[in-house]
């Protein structure tokens, strides 16, 4: 299933050969100037090569003498990448001097990779020889780009989002109803959704968990999956009902404990996609819930099987296949999007409808196939798509291999990045805004690891990470990774990830700790509950072909052991996180290529000086790390940073930011909560410092005194900050004695508005500009204990508005509520406005694109804004303590309740008693 990625890895090193060859990556000190003639040598054969790969790929599942070629050409491909990439880092770890040593350093290094290139040299004339003899067809080469303009893929992602939401409400609402039902029996107290994979039971309980839970005093989602340890449920449950459960506290009492805390309590509990596997004996009894009929705990499950159910004493809801009707919708909302009515052109009519009859009625598959077919309305392309799911009708793993040729069809690139979502264990959700908590995992690591591995390919005028993020963008468009817009996240469909994993397999990726003779390119060991003793003991430190190392989410490992890298070279990946190491061994320092380094929530204490010879490192995250007091002054030696995560750290660290951090010019992001910025000049970060920093484009940071505002309005300082997307400015001035009064706040500066292309902003204590509303790139505004809100509603592409701890403000501006305001705000988020009386009144045309709207600690605000019935996008009203007359009028039957659902039914009004 692995061959395509041959066609990626192949033309990734075509790309970075003829970078060599065209002299855009040499310079006077490079290694690579020794060895030129060798790399237009392969850059002529890789080009034959590649003139193979399309044909072979076609014929790979028919002929496993051609899939074993394209093994060959995949190792090949990436051998001659780490040597390229060798190449063109040993000069930096070695110093400009003509002595004897570093001489000699150079001659044997030159004889070494001379080697290495003439036996890469004659693997490749063997490869092109084997291609001749399997008969496979050479093809001209076209060059073809397969990501889109910043506005297609705008247009792209919020095409998904849209489809997202509406594909569930195919045939959900009557379920969603159904289980609430059950859900008020007293007799049952555990409800187990049971059917295939694909059936969409986690999109099922998602809305009946989003609409019920305000309704209990308790509520947890617990993903299960497959390897799931009780240890691991029971602290995930714990840490949900706000429980502490220390680590020496046996599995038995933890369930006691659980036990004790829920009981005679109105909770709700989902246990998402039981396996046998994960339950032994009654797994209900063993977390402690308690689900008798004299308790209101009510438990919801999602399994494949109905033997976990009935373990369970379950209830049992069996999820059917949609109807032929309801499959037909969903396919026609994904494959013709932009269509009259979402309907098909007549002359696909009949060929769409083939289709849908092969998909089997299953969710996951009828959208994941009309999303592929979205882009081809030729009439060859869909005939042949239904001979193709006609051929697999008979086979076991049917649903598997439909979903396998959406895979196929993707370009190379996007096959790679696909992929290497085996990176992250199952259930994985990955967030696509600023971090929640320690525990989120950002689409930037994701898109960096990408980047470390290579597979994404430079465009001219592009940075690698806007590349990434419209390949990510493109995978959602195409339903192979699902958006969930309630929680900013994006997350993989277990039968998806079960997918990428055999792909990944297939590919030299290990999922458990190497034998004596495996070797494999990655290293994927999250959540596999190791330990030291089995790392000391595994021949680890033999695989000298690894790139990519993963040991997240294994709290028992707490020492790594110090040879364990010696001999692994070409390490591009390294990832701890959620391990309980202390330290680094010295040894990390020989990673000559490591770009990508994770040591958040580990138990450091400080940056170790071996990172300091990482000059490859690009990616550095070291959030959630407790311990941790300080960033070292050195760390502007690591000139290929681009990326650091310094947040949950400590209050130490953040006041005492390095003025090393302003020798990092290719720094992007610096993702940290505020640190005060001074401007006297001392050994901490400046002002002054940060106008260095010509790359940055996120930074969060708090002003302590006037000539620091004022400094930062330097035209130096600004003319470096042009690039910003995120900023949060925090202003911590002490006020002077004439502007005592809290209503005195500074306003942000005027000349900010240099920064064209800034997309989230946040303020806290300022004085609100009039000109913020002329930023047409900002989509995410917080305002924070700000003042004087000036016209927002007329910021153009403004979709996330969040206002909060205002404690004089009275009312908002009217025109907030004005005909054609808030052109495309999705989310209001009104917060801690104690002295708030009423909310503007939205006249016909005002906010017409809003989701979300919540309020929060509004005490004296009686009654939602006149005007809300009208909204039809309107999907969620949350409010929590609000006035108690605000409370009786959104509470089912009264008169808030009632007005806006009679004009939309499918509303969800949550009410925090």
């Amino acid at each position: 299933m692995a061959e395509g990625l041959a066609i990626g890895f192949a033309n990734g090193v075509l790309g970075k050969l003829g970078e060599i060859v065209a002299k855009r990556v040499l310079n006077e000190a490079s290694l690579l100037l020794n060895f030129r003639k060798d790399f237009q040598w392969l850059q002529k054969k890789f080009k034959d090569i590649s003139g193979y790969l399309e044909y072979a790929d076609e014929q790979s599942g028919l002929n496993v003498s051609v899939k074993r070629w394209l093994v060959e050409v995949s190792d090949i491909a990436l051998d001659a990448q780490d040597i390229i990439d060798e190449c063109a880092v040993e000069p930096l770890y070695t110093t400009p001097t003509q002595s004897y040593v570093c001489r000699w350093r150079e001659l044997v290094f030159r004889y070494k990779m001379g080697k290495r290139i003439k036996d890469l040299k004659d693997r490749t004339s063997s490869t092109i020889q084997k291609a001749q003899e399997l008969n496979l067809v050479h093809q001209i080469l076209h060059s073809s780009h397969h990501s889109t303009s910043s506005s297609e893929r705008g247009a792209e992602l919020k095409r998904s989002s849209t489809l997202e939401s509406d594909s569930r409400v195919v045939a959900m609402d009557d379920k969603v109803e159904e289980i609430e039902r059950l859900l008020e029996e007293p007799e049952i107290g555990v409800v187990a959704v049971v059917g295939i994979g694909g059936l969409g039971k986690t999109f099922l309980l998602q809305h009946v968990y989003n609409r019920a839970k305000q309704r209990y005093e308790h509520s947890a989602w617990i993903s299960v999956s497959r390897t799931c340890s009780l240890r691991t449920l029971l602290c995930d449950l714990a840490s949900h009902i706000n429980l502490q459960i220390d680590s020496g506290v046996s599995d038995v009492r933890a369930a006691e404990l659980i036990h004790r805390q829920l009981e005679g309590r109105r909770c709700l509990i989902v246990l998402d996609d039981l396996w046998s596997s994960s339950v032994q004996g009654d797994l209900i009894q063993r977390l402690g819930l308690p689900t008798s009929s004299n308790n209101q705990c009510k438990v919801m499950v999602t399994t494949r099987s109905r033997d976990v159910a009935a373990k369970m004493g379950a209830h049992i809801y069996e999820m059917q296949q949609l109807s032929k009707v309801d499959s037909w919708n969903l396919f026609c909302l994904f494959a013709f999007p932009d269509s009259k009515e979402n309907r098909p052109p007549q002359y696909l009519e009949s060929l769409a409808q083939q289709i849908v009859e092969e998909c089997g009625r299953l969710p996951l598959v009828v959208k994941t196939v009309a999303a592929s077919m979205a882009r081809s309305s030729a009439l060859g392309v869909w005939e042949s798509k239904v001979r193709q799911l006609k051929d697999l009708g008979g086979a076991d793993d049917c649903t598997m291999q439909i979903l396998k040729l959406s895979y196929d069809s993707l370009p190379s690139n996007l096959k790679s990045c696909f992929a290497y979502f085996s990176f992250f264990p199952e259930d994985t959700e990955i967030y696509f805004t600023r971090a929640k908590d320690t525990e989120d995992i950002h689409q930037d690591y994701l898109i960096y690891l990408w980047i470390a591995e290579g597979f994404i390919p430079h465009e001219n005028g592009k940075e690698l990470w806007e590349i990434g993020l419209n390949y990510l963008h493109q995978l959602v468009d195409l339903c192979l990774v699902e958006v969930n817009i309630a929680l900013s996240c994006y997350t993989l469909h277990d039968l998806l990830h079960d997918m990428v994993i055999n792909i990944s397999r297939e590919h030299n990726c290990e999922f458990h700790l190497p034998s004596q003779d495996s070797s494999c390119r990655r290293l994927l060991l999250g959540k596999k509950g190791i330990n030291n003793g089995e790392i000391s003991e595994s021949p680890l430190h033999r695989q000298r072909f690894l790139r990519t190392i993963s040991l997240s989410q294994n709290p028992e490992i707490t020492s790594i052991p110090e040879h364990l890298f010696d001999r692994l070279r070409v390490l591009r990946v390294l990832d701890f996180s959620r391990t309980a190491i202390s330290a680094l061994p010295k040894c990390v320092g020989n990673l000559k290529l490591l770009k990508v380094l994770n040591l958040s929530q580990t138990e450091i204490r400080e940056v170790p000086d071996c990172v300091r010879r990482l000059k490859s490192l690009e990616y550095l995250d070291v959030s959630g790390c407790t311990s941790l007091q300080c960033l070292p002054d050195w760390i502007g030696e690591l000139k290929s940073l681009s990326y650091i995560e310094i947040s949950y750290c400590t209050k130490n660290l953040y006041s005492n930011m390095p003025k090393g951090i302003s020798g990092l010019s290719s720094l992007r992001t610096l993702r940290s909560h505020p640190f005060p910025l001074f401007t006297e000049e001392n050994e901490l970060l400046n002002v002054e410092d940060v106008g260095n920093l010509i790359n940055l484009q996120e930074i969060s940071f708090s002003l302590e005194d006037e000539r620091a505002l004022r400094s930062i309005q330097d035209k130096y300082v600004l003319e470096h900050l042009k690039k910003m997307r995120i900023m949060y400015v925090e202003n911590n001035i002490p006020p002077r004695e004439c502007d005592i009064k809290e209503s005195s706040l500074p306003a942000f500066p005027e000349k900010m508005n240099v920064m064209k292309d800034l997309q989230q902003l946040m303020l806290a204590r300022f004085s609100v500009p009039s000109w913020i509303c002329g930023m047409v790139s900002l989509t995410e505004l917080t305002l924070w204990k700000c003042s004087d809100y000036p016209s927002l509603q007329n910021i153009p592409n403004l979709q996330s508005l969040v206002l909060g701890k205002d404690s004089r403000c009275r009312e908002l501006p009217e025109k907030f509520g004005e005909s054609g305001g808030f052109p495309k705000l999705v989310r209001l988020l009104i917060t801690d406005f104690s002295r708030l009386k009423e909310l503007p009144v939205l006249e016909e045309g005002a906010m017409q694109r809003l989701e979300v709207l919540s309020i929060g600690n509004c005490p004296r605000v009686k009654k939602v804004p006149k005007g809300l019935e009208r909204l039809r996008r309107l999907k969620r009203i949350e409010v929590e303590e609000v006035s108690g007359e605000l409370e009786e009028r959104l509470r089912e039957g009264g008169e808030d309740w009632s007005k806006i659902k009679v004009n939309n039914p499918r509303i969800q009004i949550d009410v925090d008693y």
